[in-house]
């Protein structure tokens, strides 16, 4: 499997239904979406889009899940946008505030259920790939001494924490996961005295994350690498300081020609498969319908601001197999303006 693959779990930020590249919303709506950010911007954009209905209005726009120094304030198209909006919404409310409840509920993810245990879930041939394989990467010391403290953690969660760890380690990306693009947001929104809501829950997205369909845990078990091995893959891959900088300089076209490296349907593997079409593409499907909806529900004039992660906004760029809000949007009727 390329490891560039796990930079992408960083700004996505991260349900349970497989489901394909195409929209749910069968009632054609009539609306416009316009671009209103540009390359040449000197200060992130995050390739904002203004969606209007009637007369409420939806800014569009794509987070990183991290930050970096000199990234705030953002491009002026969004700092106006910010203090034209009523409403905030984020991916997952929790998220963009930092809340105590969503570390809960990534703590609960953080086990299998009814304690189980990781040779009561998985077929021999798993479980004996991921505990040699384990053994390599030193968790918490040596492995015998420690295997029973961990074998109720999912290890769909352990894996994923230890590569993000070792990527964060040897890279020169020098990126701040406290002060994120949604903790700037949401903060703005506090300062202004607004609401903030989030566009999925908690719950749905570490399900998506963590529990998976059955087979695609066990691919992403069995595509584990030895600790040494995952370093050599790394060197072959784009760093994630690069992918930082295609954010910064609003280079969304480079942006996309590595997703579709990444994450392209000629990719056979079934994790990769679940990540694009699930991950990826259905969240964005479901976002637009929660647009959707609140604009056409709201009733009085309202102006929403939806922060989420830019791979969900201008990912469509990448190929026929990807899709995004801005994608979804125009399928359910809504008109592209210059």
């Amino acid at each position: 499997m390329k490891m560039r693959l796990i930079f992408l779990l960083i700004f996505t930020a991260l349900a349970l239904l497989v489901a394909c590249a195409s929209s749910d919303v069968n009632e054609l709506t009539t609306g416009t979406i316009q671009r209103i950010w540009d390359e040449n911007d000197s200060r992130i954009n995050g390739a904002i889009h203004r969606v209007e209905y009637g007369e409420n209005v939806a800014y569009i726009f794509g987070t990183f899940h991290a930050s970096r120094e000199g990234w705030f304030p953002l491009a002026d198209v969004v700092e106006d946008a910010l203090r034209r909006s009523d409403i905030f919404l984020v991916e997952v409310e929790e998220i963009g505030l930092g809340g105590v409840y969503f570390r809960q509920t990534i703590m609960s993810a953080r086990y299998l259920p009814d304690d189980m245990t990781w040779i009561e879930v998985l077929p021999e041939n798993a479980y004996n790939h991921l505990v040699n394989t384990l053994a390599t990467w030193n968790v918490a010391g040596a492995w015998n001494n420690i295997y029973e403290s961990v074998n109720t953690v999912n290890p769909l969660f352990l894996i994923l924490g230890l590569e993000n760890e070792l990527i964060l380690e040897h890279s020169n990306a020098k990126a701040n996961f406290e002060n994120t693009v949604d903790a700037y947001i949401a903060n703005v929104a506090l300062e202004l005295g607004l609401p903030i809501f989030g566009l999925e829950s908690a719950e749905q997205q570490l399900d998506i994350m963590y529990n998976p369909p059955f087979e695609v845990m066990l691919t992403r078990i069995m595509n584990l690498l030895p600790r040494e091995e995952f370093m050599e893959a790394l060197n072959g891959t784009t760093d994630l300081d690069n992918i930082l900088k295609f954010y910064e300089n609003n280079d969304f076209d480079l942006m996309n020609y590595y997703i579709a490296i990444d994450l392209g349907a000629d990719i056979e593997c079934t994790y990769v498969t679940y990540f694009r079409e699930v991950i990826m593409n259905w969240r964005s499907i479901y976002y637009t319908e929660e647009i959707i909806r609140l604009l056409r529900e709201t009733e009085e004039p309202t102006v929403f601001f939806a922060a989420m992660g830019v791979t969900h906004v201008i990912r469509s760029g990448a190929g026929e197999e990807f899709t995004d809000v801005i994608e979804q949007l125009e399928l359910a009727g809504f008109t592209m303006i210059n």
